[in-house]
Parts: structure tokens; C-alpha cells; sequence
């Protein structure tokens, strides 16, 4: 369930979400075109128009992807189950992190640019994309 946050705007009231923007908690999604962001700054995480999801480092440089360009992905998805799936318009899954039972799992794009699924008892990772640097970003 998505937590809306509501503020006033020079008169206007604006629709917020209440969630963090470098976090995919259960049973939210990236569609085409969005991404997550560190919270330096530093690096992103999007679902490109191409159907490839790809981790960034500012400056343009991809560290990681999910090696589905081409492919007509719709949506990546982070369900209750544990498991980041990437769905096509047909609703059939072109791609998976393979980590569901792990109920209640969320996706954190992290300060080092590691993109990690945790799991919520534990806070354990369960999967990540491996990318975690030392390098200061600028």
C-alpha cells in the first residue's frame, strides 16, 4: 500500500509519496522511464525506455545491468514474495532477482552503489548487484 504525504504549496496542494527515493519497497514498482537514486546523489537505477534495467555511476557510467535491452519490459516490480521481477506488457516475467520467500523484502540503491535486496527480520542481503566502490563521487 502506497502512504501518500500531502503538502501545501503556495496555495496548491501537492500529492507526495511517503516512501524514500533510492527504496522499492513491497509491492512497488519502477515503469519505464523511472528510476531510484542514492541518496548522494551519486547513483541511479532505472528502467530504461529500452527495457534494460541499469545502475549508472554519475557521469554516465554503467556498472550493472539486467541485460534485457530490446526486450518489451514494462514494469519492474518488487512483490511481497522477496523477488525483483521485471514484467513485459503481457504480464510474463522477462527477468528475476530469483529471491522470493523472502517475504517483506525491499531493494535499497546504497551510498557505495551497490543495489541490495534486504530482508526485513534480519535486515540480511539477499541479493546485490555487486557494485560497491570506494571512489568519491564528485
Amino acid at each position: 500500500m502506497l502512504i501518500l504525504a500531502t503538502c501545501l504549496i503556495s496555495g496548491l496542494v501537492a500529492v507526495l509519496p511517503a516512501y524514500a527515493l533510492d527504496t522499492l519497497s513491497p509491492g512497488q514498482q519502477l515503469n519505464r522511464g523511472e528510476s531510484l537514486a542514492s541518496q548522494n546523489g551519486c547513483f541511479t537505477f532505472i528502467l530504461q525506455d529500452d527495457g534494460n534495467l541499469v545502475l549508472y555511476q554519475q557521469g554516465n557510467k554503467a556498472l550493472w545491468q539486467a541485460g534485457t535491452s530490446g526486450k518489451a519490459v514494462a514494469r519492474a516490480v518488487m512483490q511481497g514474495d522477496g523477488n525483483l521481477v521485471l514484467y513485459g506488457y503481457d504480464n510474463t516475467p522477462v527477468w528475476n532477482s530469483r529471491t522470493d520467500g523472502k517475504d517483506g523484502s525491499r531493494l535499497i540503491i546504497q551510498n557505495d552503489g551497490n543495489v541490495v535486496i534486504y530482508t526485513p527480520s534480519q535486515n540480511r542481503a539477499v541479493w546485490n548487484t555487486k557494485t560497491g566502490t570506494t571512489q568519491v563521487c564528485r
